[in-house]
């Protein structure tokens, strides 16, 4: 009897089997694929939104948004008001707010003597004779590491930038090397190339 028992498991088993146990079995663990493709679309201007004559009240705003991993969510936005539909509704991006996260096109420079940072917009130059030996980035916070080949002895310090996206610049030695972190005011993607002594970065 047991037998019987043993063997009719063994001839159940690959029917309850995943497929492929290497693959997650949950999706929302799967990793996300991200792309270095360039996007093309033109940045937000208005758009215009032409309510239908029944239209009384706006209970709420969904917006559908693609995120820096290419990931998609939707967030709600509750309003519960009284509308006129005769007139449309515009969605836009202003700069109405002179706040340091929408001033794209400010400018900034933190000069440490050996090496200097100078920002125009999303773009962050970097002047150096010192060797770029590798680069990264962090979050929670967001910045974006540089360690440039040195044997320079000196005390840490740091200096603001005030420039979005970027916010402030800190440098320390680390024995062969120096390192200089860039905060940013946000979750960002970036390009970096070099030419001679000057390393740029463009944040996205």
């Amino acid at each position: 009897m047991k037998r019987s028992f043993y063997l009719s498991l063994l001839l159940l088993a690959p029917l309850i089997a995943r497929e492929n146990p290497f693959f997650a079995t949950d999706e929302a663990k799967k990793d996300k694929i991200t792309s270095n493709v360039p996007d093309n679309r033109p940045q937000l201007g208005s758009v215009n939104y032409t309510l239908p004559d029944q239209a009384r009240i706006l209970k709420e705003v969904t917006f559908t948004i693609q995120n820096l991993d290419g990931s998609i969510e939707s967030r709600k936005i509750q309003v519960d008001q009284s509308i006129d539909w005769h007139k449309s509704l515009t969605i836009s991006q202003t700069n109405s707010a002179p706040t340091a996260r929408s001033n794209t096109e400010s400018s900034s420079s933190a000069d440490f003597g050996f090496i200097r940072f100078d920002t125009k917009g999303k773009r962050l130059a970097i002047k150096t004779q010192n060797l770029l030996m590798r680069h990264f980035m962090l979050s929670d916070p967001n910045r974006i590491v540089l360690d440039f080949k040195s044997d320079a002895v000196f005390n840490a310090t740091q200096k603001p930038l005030k420039a979005s996206p970027y916010v402030n610049v800190a440098v320390g030695n680390h024995g062969k090397f120096i390192r200089a972190t860039v905060m940013l005011d946000g979750r960002y993607s970036y390009i970096l190339n070099k030419t001679g002594e000057l390393v740029s970065i463009t944040c996205k």
